[in-house]
């Protein structure tokens, strides 16, 4: 008890602190704030919270001296207050963030969201590869808001989410193209170790770990490699949804600490290998095409599908790309790949609704 009462007093100074902050450091804005306030709805019914953090964030912005940390200690403000976040993020309970492109197009919750189009696109793609003699298996992730419902304030957008993900995987089967149901997998591996950081869009190493062992399980790929996993230094990571609450500097204070993932990385074991003793280990039995999901090393996907699975794994997703340019690109190149690999489309159900998905390619973005 001793120690909430610390925390719930640390809680209710920072505001204090920071509007003290603004009286002290901000003498010259003053007409810039009362203009502001002044343009505000004259009737308290009509006021949000939303609506007053966010004419204020305005005028530090654009203002404040010191404007950038003024700004991180008014998102701060913000958080603790009202339990909200910029533009981007939709807070949730206990610290959880989520990212606000998952929750796009839940207005209208019977609407196609994206599912349509989505199987006729994979489906064309199914059939390139196909008659290269290459087979495609997708790997639908779910929505992180589903998986971890409980942490919502309004229950009903994971259901929207949930839907669209089973929507989305009965039309792959449907379309006869083989579909690993990732979001099973998930939770079954929730219980034990959390399966998606509480402040980052991205999964954790578990969470990575489960899913490759569901592809292994159902995909029916024999591989003939023994891969041993390596333990790589834990790294600390400062979560890329807190940027949208606050700044480095204010984050842990406000219960947003930085989150410590421990990665691995995989290596064939040279006396169980039947490939390394040939050597023949130039072959890629599967290629990896996707997000950051797959690309970024430090969720070590591609080395828990090379242990899962038996095989060299060909890894050639992309960071701020979304899942479609990566596949592009493949395509441009998969005849040059030896063999008939395997290939595994690592897909997060959100892009579906994504107006330009399947359009020109995107700009850059972070994941």
């Amino acid at each position: 008890m001793q120690i909430n009462a610390k925390q719930t007093t640390a809680r209710l100074l920072l505001p204090v602190m920071l509007f003290g902050y603004g009286v002290f450091a901000n003498v010259d804005i003053r007409p810039q704030l009362l203009g502001a306030i002044s343009q505000l709805p004259a009737n308290v019914g009509q006021l949000s919270h939303g609506l007053i953090g966010t004419t204020l964030e305005a005028v530090y912005k654009t203002e404040l001296p010191h404007r950038e940390f003024a700004v991180e200690f008014v998102g701060a403000a913000r958080y603790v207050l009202f339990g909200e976040g910029r533009r981007g993020v939709v807070v949730g309970k206990n610290g959880w963030l989520f990212s606000e492109e998952e929750f796009r197009g839940a207005a209208n919750a019977t609407a196609d969201s994206g599912v349509s189009r989505g199987v006729r696109e994979i489906s064309k793609v199914a059939e390139a590869l196909r008659s290269r003699g290459q087979r495609l298996i997708i790997v639908p992730l779910p929505a992180k808001s589903d998986v971890y419902r409980e942490y919502l304030t309004d229950q009903r957008y994971a259901s929207i989410a949930e839907r669209r993900y089973a929507d989305f995987i009965d039309a792959m089967s449907a379309a006869q193209i083989d579909v690993v149901d990732a979001r099973e997998a998930l939770l079954r591996a929730k219980p034990q170790e959390n399966v998606f950081l509480k402040t980052d869009t991205h999964w954790t190493p578990a969470g990575a770990k489960a899913v490759a062992g569901a592809i292994a399980a159902s995909s029916r790929i024999v591989g003939q490699t023994h891969f041993v996993l390596k333990d790589e230094p834990n790294r600390a990571l400062e979560g890329d949804l807190v940027k949208f609450v606050t700044g480095a500097r204010l984050a842990p204070s406000i219960g947003l600490k930085n989150e410590v993932v421990a990665p691995q990385t995989a290596s064939p074991d040279d006396a169980g290998s039947i490939i390394d003793i040939l050597g023949q280990d130039e072959t890629f039995p599967v290629v990896l095409v996707g997000t950051s999901y797959s690309a970024n090393d430090t969720w070590s996907f591609s080395a828990y599908l090379e242990a899962a699975l038996g095989a060299n794994v060909l890894n050639v997703a992309e960071i701020g790309r979304g899942p479609v340019v990566p596949m592009r690109k493949f395509l441009e190149t998969s005849q040059q790949i030896q063999g008939q690999p395997t290939v595994l489309w690592e897909f997060p159900v959100r892009y579906l609704t994504e107006p330009a998905l399947w359009d020109a390619p995107p700009p850059v973005v972070e994941e």
